[in-house]
């Protein structure tokens, strides 16, 4: 039945896509026309106010005889940013990270100084820079680029692969929360403009996310993230969730 209402609702949008193209189409090729009609050349038509058009009657539709009603949602909400706020490994790893992000960050201060001395004992010298030195200077400039954007883009990794592992293990507690209280729907906070407090599980998913997880992965500080994914070492991203929120 899902598959059909799926297909249902496909074919809709595409025939409501095609009636808008049609729509469109017919108004692309009767303009020059009209235009030509008012004795304006086509291209510098004059703003018209929209037409006064018939409206004919359409049949009358009445009331539906009543029918199923949906069950009453049982609701849950959950706060990410608190939960992730909270949690004891992602405690861990913001501390890892912003350690590993100073050493980025003084190295790539060490080279610029490094840099600048170089150029300044050219200027000192009081001669123009040989094309061997210009060329020299150029291509450490350029290995640079390289090394430091490797290092941050792996650093952006690293931090990736602990949340998508948090995120996940979050999810998995949202759904056994759910289950366990009968809920038909958990929303994240953001998305409601206004709940009830007795709605909210961010602080039952805090206390399992702490006992379950209590710490996470992360790759090491030489280690590139996506060469450890080709190893096969891991599973790699992206994981898809089946219904009881495990991994598929």
């Amino acid at each position: 039945m899902t598959a059909k209402r799926n297909a249902g609702l496909a074919t809709t949008r595409q025939r409501a896509g095609f009636g808008r193209w049609a729509t469109l189409a017919l108004a692309m090729t009767l303009a020059p026309v009209a235009a030509m009609a008012q004795g304006v050349a086509p291209g510098a038509e004059q703003p018209q106010q929209p037409p006064v058009l018939p409206m004919p009657a359409v049949p009358e539709f009445k009331p539906l005889p009543a029918g199923v009603r949906p069950t009453a949602p049982v609701i849950g909400v959950f706060n990410t940013q608190m939960i992730m706020g909270q949690s004891v490994a992602v405690q861990k790893i913001e501390k890892e990270l912003g350690t590993r992000r100073e050493a980025l960050v003084s190295d790539v201060r060490a080279e610029e100084t490094q840099l600048q001395g170089i150029r300044q004992g050219i200027l000192k010298s009081g001669k123009a820079p040989t094309p061997a030195q210009q060329q020299e200077l150029q291509k450490r400039v350029m290995a640079d680029r390289t090394k430091f954007g490797n290092r941050n883009r792996i650093l952006e990794e690293d931090a990736q692969v602990v949340l998508n592992q948090v995120q996940r293990e979050i999810q998995q507690i949202v759904s056994a929360i759910a289950r366990a209280r009968g809920m038909t729907m958990v929303l994240q906070a953001g998305t409601a403009a206004l709940h009830d407090n007795t709605l909210e599980i961010s602080n039952e998913v805090v206390t399992h996310l702490n006992t379950t997880l209590p710490s996470v992965y992360i790759p090491g500080p030489n280690e590139d993230p996506e060469e450890i994914a080709k190893s096969g070492k891991y599973p790699v991203a992206p994981f898809q969730m089946n219904d009881q929120g495990g991994e598929q």
